[in-house]
């Protein structure tokens, strides 16, 4: 059944990837569509009150899209439904095992320990403060451990299961360099809930080598690895992927998988979309200064210049970045420039938007294939609704 799931996102994605397979952040107009130009014309036509209805709404949006991309699935299509395949042993937990952790984020938490049964050792995966691991311990009894790169996090997390009267052993450990492969073992389960990109494919690997019994992992951030492209995690999407064979995966399509912010409140929302508008708008003023064609990426910057103006921004990305360039007087032209680019961008994500969660399943299914050829029994569900998390899908793997 996942061969079959996977076959059918992957030939779905490599019929439709003129429509998802582009960086329209680094272009200057609407991506080509591969010449689908009464789409772009459409996407033009759509009127600031109608975007935000479409981006809250993308199902109103489906049926007048499916006009000029024929082979579009709408988001709820029961290829893309994943079931959550929870059990009936949900446990109310405590006040005090909540100490530190935000309403949401307490949330994701509790659903995903509901999924953990059985009575082998917990192993949590760059588990934080392991809040995780505390919660299944209390629901299931089970030995837990914790393993986390940060020493801070673990000492913070050492306290917090003092207190609780907890035995939590953490190890400091850098996943990425192997440190924590010694920890992994047969008789144990491991558990991780939104470990990113590089971090769970350690995990995936470091677990079929140990024949570890059981694994329960939400995947999270897939762009964030050391590899420039994306790299194939099961032997079956390396050697029977169309996508992979007719494209190549890169970062800014990962990115695609997770672009979703459902979660986000409207204050996040206008920043990040001042934090887009300004990075376009410099953009525009060093191409012209630089009499340049070639996007210049900016990279993270603190985020307290969003509460100045475009100046004191466009000053700080110049010092940065080391430009020989000294900025006009007047700035308006390079703001207004970039805001015929944002107003594109956020219409070419109109159609994008409805790749994302095949693109994330693709992923997912890759992974779930990697365990099932090591010999585990694998099932993938949700977790949780979307409006806690976007990133709700869950792999657990058995031997």
């Amino acid at each position: 059944m996942l061969k079959h799931n996977f076959d059918k996102i992957d030939h779905y994605l490599t019929a439709t990837k003129q429509y998802w397979h582009y960086n329209a952040f680094i272009l200057n107009d609407y991506p080509s569509f591969s010449g689908n130009n009464a789409l772009i014309n459409f996407l033009h036509s759509i009127d600031d009150n109608k975007l935000l209805s479409y981006q809250q709404n993308p199902a109103s949006l489906y049926p007048l899209l499916k006009q000029f991309i024929p082979e579009l699935l709408n988001i709820s299509d029961s290829l893309f439904d994943i079931k959550s395949n929870l059990l009936n042993n949900h446990i109310d937990a405590p006040f005090w095992l909540k100490k530190g952790i935000k309403g949401r984020k307490w949330v994701q938490v509790d659903q995903f320990s509901n999924y953990i049964e059985g009575t082998l050792p917990i192993l949590e995966w760059c588990a934080g403060k392991g809040h995780l691991g505390r919660l299944i311990h209390y629901k299931t009894k089970n030995e837990i451990s914790a393993v986390e790169w940060n020493d801070e996090l673990c000492n913070q997390g050492l306290q917090l299961a003092q207190q609780q009267s907890i035995s939590q052993p953490f190890f400091v450990s850098n996943v990425l360099l192997g440190e924590a492969s010694q920890l992994l073992s047969k008789k144990q389960h491991v558990v991780a809930l939104h470990a990113c990109g590089d971090l769970h494919v350690h995990l995936i690997n470091g677990v079929k080598k140990a024949l570890t019994e059981k694994v329960t992992i939400s995947p999270c951030c897939y762009h964030l690895t050391e590899h420039d492209n994306y790299q194939a995690v099961s032997s079956y999407a390396l050697q029977q992927s169309q996508l992979l064979s007719s494209i190549t995966l890169s970062k800014q399509d990962l990115k695609l998988a997770v672009a979703q912010q459902s979660t986000s409140g409207e204050r996040q929302t206008q920043l990040n979309d001042q934090e887009v508008w300004w990075r376009l708008s410099f953009d525009c003023l060093q191409k012209e200064l630089l009499q340049t064609e070639a996007y210049l990426t900016v990279p993270s910057f603190p985020k307290t210049l969003l509460s100045n103006n475009f100046r004191d921004f466009a000053e700080w990305v110049t010092a940065y970045k080391q430009l020989d360039i000294e900025l006009p007087t007047d700035l308006s032209v390079y703001l207004a420039q970039g805001q015929v680019r944002f107003n594109r961008l956020r219409r070419s994500e109109l159609v994008s938007q409805f790749f994302r969660r095949p693109l994330e399943l693709w992923l997912i299914y890759d992974r779930a294939l990697s365990l099932q050829e090591a010999g585990y029994q694998v099932k993938i569900s949700r977790f949780c609704d979307a409006n806690i998390t976007p990133r709700n899908l869950l792999i657990q793997a058995s031997r």
